[in-house]
């Protein structure tokens, strides 16, 4: 995925005129990047955890991975999409990623204090 929006995303930058592109250009530039931002930093998130977190298991990893990835994404788009229209400010962005803390930590919250599956089952069977 990081290797095909890093081809998406050159191919945008490259090939299409803002000014002449209209709305579709937007679009795909910010979709782009999205996906650009998200998949780079999830990989690089999950290769951190990885390394920190050595004797925990693989797959507890892979979902705050991608979900910082996604975060860190969607925090960069709305941030140029506001410099975009010239509304972006400090204070717009300091609320924004206070915003995006709040939420991250409900995430972490959320994980630690959820129940763990056991093998035998929800249930404990």
């Amino acid at each position: 995925m990081a290797i095909a929006s890093a081809a998406m995303f050159a191919l945008t930058v490259t090939w299409l005129d803002p000014l002449e592109a209209g709305s579709l250009g937007y679009v795909l530039f910010f979709l782009s990047l999205f996906l650009l931002v998200a998949s780079i930093s999830a990989l690089v998130g999950y290769g951190i955890r990885r390394f920190i977190f050595s004797r925990q298991h693989p797959a507890y990893s892979v979902r705050p991975s991608l979900r910082q990835g996604a975060w860190l994404g969607f925090f960069l788009d709305i941030l140029l999409f506001l410099q975009l229209f010239r509304l972006l400010r400090w204070w717009i962005a300091f609320i924004i990623v206070l915003l995006f803390l709040s939420l991250e930590v409900l995430f972490l919250s959320y994980d630690r204090h959820a129940k763990p599956i056991t093998e035998s089952g929800p249930t404990g069977n």
